[in-house]
């Protein structure tokens, strides 16, 4: 029985039967499988979230035009480059060897080993920072920045450096190394707002990327690890230092010999600065204001050429900032704004405040304030078109004009005299009298025929100046004057052209015809002489040359002018406060005057003295003085006008 039931064939065990070590064995290859399906799937989902999120890369090498606008001087000179600056592509093998090993010694020194990602170059930094005690190494490569400056934003967390090193491995995957070279080289920031190597070099060092030497591309590549610090024109010591060190890794690295380095430290490279002065800022936003309305929206980057003069310009903020300085707490006058053109309306000198830094608000161009007595040339000119002549008697004495009883200055009242002395003496009297014979609307629309443009309200008081206006424009209604009776529009731009040199819009004409008669613009320049002369406005008289202008006092000192011009430059001042508070017995004659004065004779040195439209020879100041000579008396009364 033992023996049959021995060969007798035994059943299979069950799972359930097998002892638990026999049934684990059988059961594990099942679920490794069964993980690694799970994982794989899991995976996929969880990298597909970033994979999604990853920018195109199949067109980096494309040339992105860059739309910043660089403004020139009427000489040429640089006044601002605004917009984020970035030079054409250039490919890294077009330049010298040593400017892509510049930035490989001192950015990645195993650049052109790893694949993106590189342990050894991290774990080495890790080393060091632990050795010194605080982070003196990145482990970031080349191509990590890149990705980073190309498509991240800067912030620390998990998903954006997982991203980044995505990015980098694609990267190196889709181009060779030459190629991420050539993008990193091109998109990178240097500082002082450049970006790529072609606009850095041309912006530090005036010239193409191709002719960097060895000690520029030393301070470019030094200048990336803290842009705003190490640009040569932020601290050219701290570029220089910085630049040494990176000398000294390109030598350790191998690419340069010790006798290169010693000559390349010795050498320290000109830095190429900008020529504008602090000020310049307002003339700048006010032309890049006007370009889309020339060529429309900028699709390249472009270069624009005016009329502005920045040693005009310098003398202007001269003369504001010293005025200011010495008379602003006295006064309780906080800004002040200046404009300067010449008689066919090119701009050559703005200020919009007392500091860009501090305020970029354009008052010279924005600001709508009350123009005052300086507005009395146009009620002049709207009574002499209308049959009045300067030897014209009027009494100046109190009026009534359906119930506006305006008042001359502190009340002081001449009696019967002429337009003339009416005018030198700004008689407010006169003037509401002029204006109510030949009606406000008359007024306002010789105004706007002159230059005007912000809308103005014809009543009664518009012949005392009590609607807004902006020094701009007032300025550019001076300008007939000065010019013989030709209307202007005033311009800063002369022509914008692209880098190549392609113009796309030149300025042609400024003029709008004649708006004042060549007999009313002798008529005017005689009153506005006799004020500077012996009248409210002594003190912007020029010593050398035939000067004409207005002053301008608003009620309560809210606001102070003096307009004026010569042959070659019209000038306007004003000076207040933007929150419209009142200043101390502030008038035109005073220290808008004396800012006329002092930037005029500057601006005019070494220019011949040319007699001013509608009058003859130009007379010295000496013959002047004995031609128009007032009496005692009238010194006496004149010394009490501030308007």
């Amino acid at each position: 029985m033992a023996r049959k039931s021995q060969g007798k064939r035994q059943a299979p065990e069950t799972d359930a039967e097998a002892p638990p070590k026999r049934r684990r064995r059988r059961v594990w290859p099942y679920a490794v499988v069964l993980v690694l399906a799970w994982s794989t799937i899991f995976g996929s989902i969880f990298f597909s979230r970033f994979l999604s999120d990853l920018p195109d890369v199949n067109s980096l090498l494309v040339n992105g035009p860059s739309r910043d606008i660089t403004i020139l001087d009427d000489r040429g000179r640089l006044i601002a480059q605004r917009g984020l600056t970035q030079g054409v592509m250039v490919e890294v093998t077009k330049l010298p060897g040593y400017v892509p090993d510049a930035f490989v010694a001192i950015e990645d020194r195993r650049f052109r080993e790893h694949i993106g990602l590189d342990p050894i170059g991290l774990v080495r930094a890790a080393y060091e920072n632990m050795i010194q005690g605080h982070v003196v190494q990145g482990g970031s490569t080349l191509t990590q920045q890149l990705a980073k400056n190309l498509f991240l934003q800067p912030r620390r967390t998990f998903d954006r450096k997982l991203q980044e090193a995505m990015l980098a491995l694609y990267l190196e995957y889709r181009y060779s190394k030459n190629q991420i070279l050539t993008l990193y080289l091109n998109r990178v920031y240097f500082g002082a707002g450049v970006y790529g190597i072609e606009a850095a070099s041309e912006r530090f060092f005036g010239k193409r990327a191709e002719q960097l030497s060895l000690p520029e591309a030393a301070m470019l590549a030094g200048s990336v690890k803290a842009p705003a610090r190490y640009n040569p024109l932020a601290d050219p010591d701290a570029s220089m230092a910085r630049a040494q060190l990176v000398l000294r890794a390109m030598e350790d690295a191998g690419f340069i010999s010790d006798a290169t380095r010693a000559e390349a430290e010795a050498t320290r490279p000109r830095v190429v600065r900008g020529t504008a002065t602090p000020s310049s800022g307002y003339f700048a936003d006010w032309v890049i204001a006007q370009i889309n309305g020339y060529i429309g929206e900028a699709k390249e980057a472009v270069v624009v050429e005016t009329t502005f003069d920045l040693d005009a310009q310098a003398q202007a903020e001269r003369a504001v900032t010293a005025g200011l300085r010495e008379q602003s707490a006295k006064l309780h006058a906080g800004e002040a704004a200046l404009v300067a053109m010449t008689p066919d309306g090119a701009v050559r000198a703005m200020v919009g405040g007392a500091s860009y830094e501090e305020s970029p608000y354009n008052r010279a161009t924005d600001a709508l304030r009350q123009p005052g007595s300086a507005f009395k040339p146009f009620v002049y000119l709207a009574a002499l078109e209308h049959g009045r002549k300067i030897t014209d008697v009027m009494n100046d004495a109190p009026v009534d004009i359906h119930g506006w009883k305006p008042s001359d200055f502190e009340n002081e009242y001449e009696g019967e005299i002429t337009l003339a002395r009416a005018f030198a003496v700004s008689s407010n009297s006169v003037a509401a009298q002029l204006t109510a014979e030949v009606g406000p609307k008359v007024v306002a629309r010789t105004a706007k025929r002159l230059g005007i443009e912000t809308p103005l309200l014809a009543v009664s008081s518009l012949a005392l100046g009590t609607s807004g206006v902006t020094p701009l424009e007032l300025t550019a209604a001076y300008a007939p004057f000065a010019n013989g009776g030709q209307g202007v529009t005033p311009f800063g731009v002369v022509s914008i052209r692209t880098k190549s040199g392609k113009v796309l819009w030149r300025r042609t004409s400024s003029g709008i015809g004649e708006v004042v008669s060549s007999d009313n613009v002798a008529a005017l320049t005689d009153l506005m002489t006799q004020v500077v002369d012996y009248g409210t406005g002594k003190a912007a008289r020029l010593p050398d040359r035939p000067s004409a202008g207005k002053t301008g006092t608003t009620q309560d000192y809210h606001d102070a002018w003096f307009v004026g011009f010569t042959a070659d430059l019209v000038c306007g001042v004003w000076i207040g406060n933007d929150d419209n508070t009142p200043m101390k017995n502030a008038t035109g004659g005073g220290l808008p005057a004396e800012i006329f004065h002092n930037f005029m004779v500057d601006a005019e040195a070494g220019l011949p003295s040319r007699p001013l439209a509608g009058q003859g020879p130009a007379a010295s100041p000496s013959d002047s003085e004995e031609a128009k000579q007032p009496s005692s008396i009238e010194e006496l009364l004149n010394s009490l006008f501030g308007t």
